[in-house]
């Protein structure tokens, strides 16, 4: 390019070669930085302390580069549930409001095509009708709530058409790894992208390869209690809790490790070496997902955002099942749990877990990186939640301030983009949840949670973050006060005029979970003297 500068007043001269050589410095923004690509990752039923970047102990390298490279997001909630926590994330409402309207609701696929991304959705969906109808361009994965990881089911689909195509080397982690990575290969780039990488892993039921198992065997002999310490030990290193944080008092409805037989111990060992392995095998197809980006050149201005959508299930109504048809954790067409005990362990440092609405059950461990609007190595504490995740997107997606306001305008959540990017952002509004005879509040400073129905708890979010200490009886007046916004929130969104809850009583698929006095109590299952080699 020729310049003509000679011809020019002698000061314009200079700031016009001053201005060429700064362009000349300054950094190039990444193409298309206005609309980043978005790589939504959901584990099913993954504990807060399973990834080595949380605390855990399992081989997790991906997830951790991923969030040495971004941010952990380390109040993260979610739903409590499967079905919740996916309807508050495709709409941006809390989750009554979401299943009841979800058909005559923009989700966050079709409001994003608008702005010109390309959508696909791989693995659960587990909401009603189907992905295509709602916004996804391709769809490949299972419309109900879980499948045979090896053999899937009848509700497996490519796109609209019923796949069966489950060969001997089937897993679901690997083929739907494959098919996000189909996905990214063929999209057009000219065009940003939207692919929702929904595993199925690690919900029951516990299955995975074999030599993935072998890796771990053994290696839970110690007992879900000395886990959960090592894991809040690491914690405490990483800067997850406060250095002289203390775990919450042992749960009334477990039994100690040391009181199993040896037949206990050893399948409840080879229980968690399977869970350990099938986070194992996610964490490796999230590494080739990671690969792909890089190589073609797209990691800089990709967002790729991970999270669970509940709490580790700790319900194990199938062990009789599985033991009297000769089967075991691992085994092809079984469907066994994880159990109070490894759920316990995975949660760590929170207490209760899937369905509850106590930290346990509603807090995600989760990483965002974005190289190019994310400062690497970042550790967050901000109260986040997936109702969030929609405004949050929609903005990055919109370029129009006016436009994002009326996007996001009448949703529960709001957009934490400056968290991503700055750190410098605060939830200003309080956080809801519910689940069969399960709620919480979350407004501030202060906790109101109740598990079994079994009565009001109230901690001091901010001193007493493990809700280990519960001050009801010295503060009723902010009981009250929390309980009435709560109900007032319960009738709006629910459109009940009272709160009657399906108690976990009655329920053939779990059970009261409480760990102070309203909890079923747990009954390890014993390994079978003819499987004990497997």
């Amino acid at each position: 390019m020729r310049l003509f500068l000679f011809s020019l007043p002698k000061n314009t001269l200079i700031i016009a070669i001053f201005s060429v050589w700064l362009l000349a410095w300054l950094p190039t923004p990444p193409a298309g930085a206005a609309q980043p690509n978005i790589v939504l990752v959901v584990a099913d039923d993954l504990g807060y302390s399973d990834l080595g970047c949380y605390g855990g102990e399992i081989a997790t390298p991906n997830l951790d580069r991923l969030a040495n490279d971004g941010v952990r997001l380390t109040r993260f909630f979610n739903g409590g549930m499967c079905v919740t926590t996916r309807a508050s994330l495709m709409t941006g409402q809390w989750w009554p409001v979401a299943l009841r309207d979800f058909n005559s609701t923009d989700t966050l696929p079709e409001r994003l095509k608008t702005t010109g991304y390309q959508t696909a959705l791989i693995g659960k969906w587990h909401l009603p009708g189907h992905p295509m109808d709602h916004g996804f361009d391709h769809f490949f994965g299972f419309l109900n709530g879980f499948a045979d990881h090896f053999a899937g089911n009848n509700q497996y689909q490519l796109d609209r058409n019923p796949f069966h195509d489950f060969a001997t080397d089937f897993y679901s982690s690997d083929a739907l790894t494959d098919r996000a990575i189909h996905f990214i290969e063929q999209a057009d780039a000219n065009q940003p992208f939207m692919v929702m990488v929904s595993y199925q892993a690690p919900h029951n039921p516990l299955q995975a390869p074999r030599e993935e198992i072998e890796k771990y065997r053994g290696k839970y002999r110690v007992g879900w209690h000395a886990i959960r310490e090592a894991r809040f030990e690491q914690q405490k290193q990483i800067g997850l809790v406060a250095s002289n944080a203390q775990l919450p008092a042992y749960p009334d409805n477990l039994p100690q490790w040391d009181s199993l037989t040896e037949a206990q111990q050893d399948l409840e060992d080879l229980r968690m070496a399977v869970y350990a392995a099938m986070v194992d095998r996610m964490d490796q197809g999230i590494g080739r997902l990671l690969r792909t980006l890089d190589s073609k050149s797209i990691a800089e201005n990709t967002l790729v955002l991970f999270i669970s959508d509940n709490g580790t299930d700790s319900f194990s109504v199938v062990d009789q099942p599985m033991l009297a048809q000769g089967k075991l954790p691992g085994d092809r067409g079984s469907n066994w749990q994880p159990g109070t005990g490894w759920a316990y362990a995975s949660v760590t440092p929170w207490r209760m877990y899937k369905i509850s609405q106590h930290a346990g059950g509603v807090t995600s461990g989760a990483i965002a990186r974005w190289p190019a609007k994310i400062q690497p190595g970042q550790i967050r504490s901000q109260a986040v939640h997936v109702v969030d995740v929609l405004p949050t997107l929609t903005r990055l997606a919109l370029t129009d301030s006016v436009a994002r306001a009326e996007e996001n305008a009448n949703l529960s959540g709001q957009s934490f983009v400056d968290l991503l990017t700055t750190g410098d952002w605060q939830r200003d509004r309080p956080l809801y949840f519910q689940y069969m005879d399960n709620r919480a509040v979350r407004d501030g400073d202060w906790t109101l949670a109740e598990v079994d129905e079994s009565g009001w708890e109230l901690f001091q979010s901010t001193i007493d973050p493990l809700e280990t200490n519960d001050l009801s009886d010295l503060h009723p007046e902010k009981v009250d006060e929390l309980a009435k916004g709560w109900l007032k929130w319960w009738r709006m969104t629910s459109q009940e005029d009272t709160y009657q809850p399906t108690t976990t009583q009655d329920s053939p698929h779990y059970s009261p979970q409480g760990d102070r006095g309203s909890g079923q109590r747990y009954h390890p299952s014993a390994m079978p003297p003819t499987l004990g080699s497997k």
